[in-house]
């Protein structure tokens, strides 16, 4: 089999279009090979401006399938960058490459159209979305508009209306696309593929985050907060799948058992939800319950605009509340503070399938920052490219020793190697590639949760 080619060059001037110069100048001294796929990642470093290099890489590589995405950070042989902007150009005559997106008006509408497009006996399918997307101002003041009123419902009303309420929460905020639900994208394209083919989903997310943010790249067009597949279709690409949680339980309590184990729970609440939307915490609204346990404090929708518009509004918190699957015996949990101006709390996954007890909880017991890449030591050891992608939120909490995690994967690879660090990912597995009892299965084969998660491929 013939491995993918890779070189990856960086570049972090000030300036986007000489930025996306640079790269194509470095690109050009350096390659010995014609190209098949380009990845482009950028960090915030040039939020507003993506299309200018995009323009720029398309004059010089226009007719080869591109995808990519802002993210924090990346890493490359013997690189970690936070600050810039990386290309890779990637050769495999063995591989159909194809790279398609979709942008229509809602997350789940755009994921359905995309996923119909999609063919893919054997390979991998790579989907780039944004986790939640934050809007223009004009249009976060709309969402938190919206928030505040079906908030004021809510709680003014019954039990059944404040169900309805938290409904319709839930579908305004996918029609405007401010989340994607991660088991919710995947199954779609599962299902379309017969579920024979591993789906990796590279959510995407900024622990600080801009207005107009994060962005996807397909083909040279910047898509906002649209979804794109890379579609890698060749025999025996290695598609790796961990985390840093211990096993689930053979049932939810067990689970349950084992989650007090290991995390620091706080307090248990009984909870109310309509889909992706938290209603409340022992009839209370979840961040005021939250709060009166552990002080967390209230933003007004002034503060978090100007935070936006800023870019210094930090998503990484200590605390979590914690679900747990009725149907896989597994958790998902979500950081809880005060995100929004209003009472009713949405995020990234439908909690139908869950139980009403939740936890409170923080601190993940007895972890080393190299767990954080354990899909690596999973991979054979060959020539092959490794593209993986690595929670940025936990890793962070590491500071300087991030470097290690640098020096880990550049031992244990060399080179031909580039990942991301940007949100938690997720993946759909046909059962051949399940490799444990993952305790994030929040569907049959589908494992997420908001941080602690990783996928390593070798192609």
């Amino acid at each position: 089999m013939v491995f993918m080619r890779t070189l990856a060059v960086f570049s972090n001037n000030k300036n986007a279009k000489i930025a996306a110069k640079e790269l194509i100048e470095k690109a050009d001294n350096l390659l010995d090979f014609n190209p098949d796929l380009v990845l482009f990642y950028a960090t915030l470093k040039y939020n507003g401006h993506y299309q200018k290099m995009l323009d720029v890489l398309q004059t010089r590589f226009g007719d080869i399938p591109q995808i990519g995405a802002s993210i924090d950070g990346m890493i490359f042989p013997n690189e970690i960058r936070t600050d810039g902007a990386t290309l890779v150009l990637c050769e495999d005559n063995d591989a159909r490459i194809e790279v398609i997106s979709e942008n229509k008006k809602g997350a789940i509408k755009s994921a359905e159209k995309l996923a119909g497009q999609i063919k893919c006996e054997n390979g991998v399918v790579i989907l780039h979305f944004p986790l939640v997307h934050v809007p223009s101002l004009k249009k976060t003041g709309e969402f938190f508009a919206k928030g505040k009123y079906y908030s004021y419902k809510a709680y003014k009303g019954d039990e059944k209306t404040k169900i309805k309420m938290g409904r319709n929460l839930s579908n305004y905020c996918d029609k405007a696309k401010v989340f994607y639900l991660p088991p919710t994208v995947l199954e779609i394209f599962a299902k379309q593929l017969d579920y024979k083919v591993p789906i990796v989903g590279m959510n995407i997310l900024h622990t600080r985050v801009k207005f107009n943010s994060p962005s996807i790249f397909s083909n040279y067009k910047d898509i906002g907060g649209g979804i794109a597949a890379l579609v890698l279709e060749k025999k025996d690409i290695e598609v790796v799948y961990d985390d840093i949680f211990p096993n689930k339980g053979a049932t939810m309590e067990e689970t349950m058992e084992i989650v007090k184990s290991k995390f620091k729970v706080v307090k248990e609440f009984d909870a109310l939800f309509e889909k992706n939307v938290l209603i409340s915490l022992d009839n209370k609204p979840p961040v005021k319950a939250v709060k009166d346990i552990i002080g967390a404090s209230e933003k007004n929708e002034f503060e978090l605009k100007d935070k936006f518009d800023k870019g210094s509004y930090q998503v990484v918190v200590p605390y979590f509340i914690l679900f747990f699957n009725k149907k896989t015996g597994g958790f998902v949990f979500t950081g809880i503070e005060s995100y929004f101006p209003f009472d009713l709390f949405p995020f990234y996954i439908n909690i139908e399938d869950f139980s009403n007890p939740v936890y409170l909880a923080h601190e993940f017991v007895y972890i080393e920052i190299n767990d954080y890449i354990s899909g690596l030591y999973q991979l054979k050891e060959n020539n092959n490219f490794k593209f993986f992608s690595i929670d940025v939120g936990s890793i962070s909490a590491f500071g300087n020793k991030v470097i290690d995690l640098k020096n880990e994967i550049h031992k244990k690879q060399s080179e031909n190697y580039f990942g991301i660090l940007t949100a938690s990912p997720s993946t759909f597995l046909p059962e051949p590639l399940i490799n444990r009892n993952y305790i994030v299965e929040t569907k049959k084969n589908i494992f997420y949760t908001s941080s602690g998660t990783n996928i390593f491929l070798s192609i």
